[in-house]
């Protein structure tokens, strides 16, 4: 990953070796392989062959910073329409995973299924919730596709069309202070939330 490749070469140049970090971007690595390959080699895999499905792992398993107390935020992504089969997927895919790792934090905001609809049309407004903030932004800041990445590669670029080509005083250059405001507004919204669900 291109953090993971960063921290490496600012070891390089600061002539040091951070141990704990590099143990645990092995870690993690070791770990996404084996997820990987229970999710898609395993006799109660999920059946994701279609293009519009993506398992997305977010947090410090996609920041290679994956530990033994981590727990596995993860969502079986959505890009298409609704199918029934969808449900039982996600329930294979929690099986395997939460086997392999701590399950989701108990605020319910992963572990499940997520539709592209709302992460790409639902940006403000009152039925853009805190869940959906939360799982939009760490879709944009710390996550990956395990296995397959159709869905994910389209989902992702399509929150940042909403973000950066539609924000017309962003794209026309019209104002002095160049900065994307929804998504400058949704990142300080995320972090509010972090901060209140902390507390």
């Amino acid at each position: 990953m291109a953090q993971s490749n960063s921290i490496v070469e600012l070891e390089q140049k600061l002539g040091v070796e951070w141990v704990h970090l590099k143990t645990a971007r092995e870690l993690t690595r070791k770990k996404r392989d084996e997820l990987e390959r229970s999710l898609t080699d395993s006799s109660d895999a999920p059946r994701i062959s279609s293009e519009d499905l993506s398992i997305v792992v977010f947090g410090s398993f996609a920041r290679d910073e994956l530990t033994s107390n981590s727990d596995s935020d993860w969502t079986l992504l959505i890009d298409g329409s609704a199918h029934p089969n969808h449900f039982e997927t996600m329930l294979r895919a929690k099986k395997i995973i939460e086997k392999q790792s701590n399950p989701p934090g108990r605020e319910q905001t992963f572990g499940g299924m997520a539709f592209s609809h709302e992460l790409v049309h639902q940006i403000g407004g009152e039925d853009d919730t805190n869940s959906n903030t939360t799982r939009r932004i760490l879709l944009l800041l710390e996550s990956v596709a395990i296995g397959q990445s159709i869905a994910y590669d389209r989902v992702v670029k399509n929150i940042l069309k909403r973000y950066l080509h539609e924000d017309l005083t962003f794209a026309n250059r019209t104002s002095n202070y160049h900065v994307p405001r929804f998504l400058l507004n949704d990142f300080a919204r995320y972090w509010r939330t972090m901060a209140v669900d902390f507390a």
